[in-house]
């Protein structure tokens, strides 16, 4: 049963499985890049690369305005622009928080092998609401958050930059004793490179690290997952439980 649907109101996930797992399984929360979804096939790629690497069971359900939730009927442009508005809206964030509680106790009680231990991996959109609503999922576990970070002027001419940036930053300091990886680009066109810096060096723990390659915001190569296929292993071990 490697791929099993949950729902949580609204939101419909799929939690992906590795076919040969044996025993427990930690779950990964995967929030997904802007525009995308839990359907779509690079999200679904890397979800079995985490599944797979770590190995866990890895949840992907879509963001408030995303993929079956994308409301019927709206043009591309209108379809940006609300998810630009969804990024700097607080209340989006609150709700999709909500969303991953649910969803999370609904995939446990779906597939049975799944234990307590619990951590997330954010890329682009899904990094931006990863810091902010980290803390409020409801766990404690080790933070992968890719090609993310705070945003500028020179990247975001709508202005919703500022509010983004003041939601990240009180998530930001709200994770404590965490451990954490950023995976950055040098010429990332959407999160520079500085300020995805200086995102990091906000977290107030002191278990955080950063892996940069060069390249810009879609170039993340395919080595960054195994980079964080380990960390998550790593972390999930010294946890406890057989992974």
């Amino acid at each position: 049963m490697p791929k099993t649907l949950v729902t949580a109101g609204d939101a419909v996930g799929i939690v992906f499985t590795p076919r040969d797992a044996t025993g427990p399984l930690p779950l990964v929360l995967l929030g997904h890049g802007a525009h995308t979804g839990k359907d779509d096939p690079t999200m679904q790629a890397l979800c079995w690369g985490l599944a797979y690497g770590v190995p866990s069971a890895v949840l992907c359900i879509d963001a408030p305005g995303h993929g079956a939730r994308r409301p019927d009927g709206i043009s591309e442009a209108e379809f940006d622009a609300l998810v630009h508005d969804g990024m700097g809206n607080a209340a989006t964030h609150e709700r999709f928080a909500e969303d991953w509680r649910h969803a999370a106790k609904a995939a446990r009680a779906a597939v049975p092998q799944i234990d307590e231990r619990t951590g997330y991996a954010g890329f682009s959109m899904g990094s931006v609401f990863g810091v902010s609503i980290a803390a409020e999922i409801g766990f404690d576990g080790p933070i992968v958050f890719a090609v993310g970070g705070l945003r500028g002027p020179e990247v975001d001419a709508r202005g919703d930059y500022a509010r983004q940036n003041a939601l990240m930053r009180a998530g930001a300091a709200r994770l404590m004793d965490r451990d954490l990886l950023m995976l950055n680009m040098t010429r990332d066109e959407h999160f520079p490179f500085a300020l995805a810096v200086e995102l990091l060096e906000s977290f107030p723990t002191t278990n955080k690290r950063m892996m940069v390659w060069q390249g810009g915001h879609i170039d993340l190569p395919g080595e960054a997952i195994v980079h964080a296929s380990t960390f998550l292993r790593e972390r999930f071990v010294t946890a406890g439980g057989a992974s």
